[in-house]
């Protein structure tokens, strides 16, 4: 009976103990399992967060991506802007001759020709454009200047004359070649000569005679670039001297050497070598050298000077000479070489902000008529003086007041219904440049 007793109280024990280990076990799996739901709450909570950065780290590789496409695409939009600049002259006149020619019209000038009347000297509109790869400029043209300045040029051509191209001032196109080397190609402005086509940059208003004939334009290739700090170069191959349809099957060239030993103080010489003959005459070559200084000692004031030496050579020994009982030929003992001589002083002066005084004296000796044609005994032998007060109150305008005296060893001027030794002027003119 103990026995069993103690076996009923040793089971019951048992019952118990498992019964206790049971809830234990429970409780125990219910803290457990609570563990992980908090760290899946916590998990829950962190994946906005995740989430957003997730999101931003797509859209930084987008655009890592984008940049690389760019990139690696030669044309951006940047690329595809194109940098043209428009602008416009006009320059007007009033030519009070004190010569008063019966034709109006003055000799041996493109500036200013048509006398006691108001006229357009020169007017254009251009574009223009420049980048580090390439640049270029067209710009069209009308005036007095221009009818004289284009009496040279070719008529005979069909599809290249007078006409077809006097309005067209400049139209080429560049490509840069090296740091500082382009090449331009077309129709552009001549390297010979101080002062510019455009009065507005010349401290006179009119030009020197050396300016008027050499030329303001040409038309060929040129090759422009830098040998250092201080000396620059321009090579050109063009079609002749001041025409752009060529009268003979020669081609004309030149050079610029320019060298800048201080800032205010500037030296350049200009060359020009060509067959000036039409085809159907002998070859008479020219060699034209122009050379120019500038020093500018302090801010307002500006000198500068030029000299020309040209020479061309005859054709033949006979020469043509002019006398008072009419042209002869004479016939010379060898073939030596004509010659011209031209001198130039230029002086500006700002005396006040908007107030400037220019003066220039020159001196230009063809006697044989190399370039200048007078038909007269002595030839082109004349000497002159001009002045210009300018009125500069704003960059683009210029108001100027300008006299010019000229006088020849031969009458050769214009002069009411005869001619003159003598050609003297007053001019007023404005022009405005954008």
């Amino acid at each position: 009976m103990i026995r069993k007793l103690r076996f009923s109280k040793f089971i019951f024990i048992l019952c118990v103990c498992s019964v206790s280990g049971s809830l234990f076990s429970e409780d125990g799996s219910q803290e457990k399992s609570s563990k992980p739901k908090e760290k899946t709450l916590q998990i829950k909570e962190e994946n906005p967060k995740a989430d957003l950065k997730k999101a931003s780290d797509t859209k930084d590789e987008e655009e890592e991506e984008g940049f690389k496409k760019e990139e690696l695409n030669p044309k951006k939009k940047d690329d595809l802007v194109i940098p043209i600049q428009f602008g416009f002259f006009i320059d007007g006149y009033y030519n009070a001759s004190l010569n008063r020619p019966a034709s109006k019209e003055l000799l041996y000038t493109t500036q200013a020709t048509r006398t006691n009347e108001y006229n357009i000297n020169l007017a254009y509109l251009d574009a223009k454009v420049e980048t580090d790869k390439y640049r270029g400029r067209f710009a069209v043209q009308y005036g007095t200047s221009v009818v004289a300045n284009y009496s040279g040029e070719g008529t005979t051509g069909k599809t290249s004359n007078e006409t077809s191209i006097r309005n067209m001032q400049e139209a080429y196109g560049g490509i840069r070649l090296g740091k500082s080397t382009w090449l331009d190609a077309g129709i552009y402005f001549g390297h010979l000569g101080y002062e510019s086509w455009i009065s507005h940059e010349n401290f006179v208003y009119t030009r020197a005679f050396s300016l008027d004939y050499v030329p303001y334009y040409v038309s060929g290739a040129r090759l422009s670039g830098k040998i250092s700090d201080k000396v620059s170069y321009q090579l050109h191959l063009n079609n002749g001297y001041q025409v752009v349809t060529d009268n003979n099957k020669d081609i004309s060239g030149g050079f610029r050497l320019e060298w800048n030993p201080l800032g205010n103080l500037m030296f350049r010489w200009n060359t020009f070598i060509g067959n000036e003959q039409p085809t159907t005459t002998p070859k008479e070559t020219r060699y034209y050298n122009n050379f120019i200084a500038e020093w500018k000692p302090f801010q307002r004031l500006t000198l500068a000077s030029s000299f020309d030496v040209a020479y061309q050579e005859r054709a033949s020994r006979e020469d043509l000479v002019y006398t008072p009982e009419g042209p002869i030929y004479i016939r010379r003992d060898g073939t030596a070489f004509r010659q011209t001589y031209v001198g130039n002083l230029w002086l500006a002066y700002r005396f006040l902000p908007d107030w400037r005084i220019g003066v220039r004296l020159e001196r230009y000796l063809d006697r044989e008529q190399m370039i200048v044609v007078t038909n007269t005994k002595d030839g082109f032998q004349t000497s002159g003086a001009t002045a210009t007060l300018d009125y500069h109150p704003d960059p683009a305008i210029l108001v100027r007041f300008t006299y010019q005296y000229r006088r020849s060893m031969d009458s050769i001027y214009p002069h009411e219904n005869d001619t003159s030794k003598l050609d003297r002027m007053f001019i007023f003119s404005l022009s405005l440049k954008i």
